[in-house]
């Protein structure tokens, strides 16, 4: 059953094709911190990744996105001995991430202890295959989820998307995500609000590619 699992040790060492501050980079605005809580469910018939390797990515992406670094991916559930029993839906972690949003005058005042207003861009992201990063079309299915389930809790304008998985084969899968996300100043996005935890925040070792599930 193992054999199913990427065991990605990871958060990897490849970084998501976004287009740095400045090439399509729109007028600064002030933004304000916006926390996010979510719970994160993954269940793929085609890459399948150990429980640490699907948090280590998780985290890996959301702070290429522009989420703050004091974030906290954790596991909910996870049992890699039994990825095909009956029933079990695959691991789910919860996500408790912040991000720049503009202001919102009827939203209830800030979080206690957040930080003032800061300075950030709306800039150009594109996510799609890239084998120098380690990251292909086995991961398709992995996007499609996040594409849904938490893309649409940044500040984002003009998403485009196109993501076509066919279950438990590579070929014919493909996935491009584009658009613009507001992202803060570097400085401002490394003063954490609190200490994240150390599992948090280790480095993470290079992440193997995803191991492909063939149809029994």
């Amino acid at each position: 059953m193992r054999a199913f699992w990427m065991l990605a040790g990871a958060g990897l060492m490849f970084s998501w094709p976004l287009w740095a501050a400045g090439e399509g980079a729109g007028d600064p605005v002030l933004a304000v911190w916006k926390e996010q809580r979510l719970d994160f469910a993954y269940m793929g018939r085609t890459a399948r990744y150990s429980c640490e390797g699907l948090r280590d990515k998780m985290r890996s992406l959301l702070l290429d996105l522009g989420a703050r670094r004091d974030l906290k991916v954790s596991l909910l559930a996870c049992d890699e001995s039994a990825p095909l029993r009956r029933g079990y839906l695959g691991p789910r972690l919860n996500i408790v991430f912040s991000s720049p949003a503009l202001p919102d005058a009827a939203a209830q005042p800030p979080h206690a202890g957040d930080l003032p207003a800061v300075e950030a861009r709306y800039e150009s992201f594109t996510l799609t295959s890239d084998a120098f990063r380690n990251y292909g079309v086995g991961d398709c299915e992995l996007v499609e989820e996040f594409a849904r389930q938490i893309l649409p809790k940044f500040a984002t304008k003009d998403v485009k998307q196109d993501i076509t998985c066919v279950p438990y084969q590579a070929s014919g899968s493909r996935f491009f995500v584009r658009g613009e996300i507001l992202r803060a100043a570097a400085s401002a996005a490394a003063r954490p609000r609190a200490t994240a935890s150390p599992s948090a925040t280790a480095r993470p070792s290079a992440a193997a590619g995803p191991r492909t599930a063939t149809n029994p």
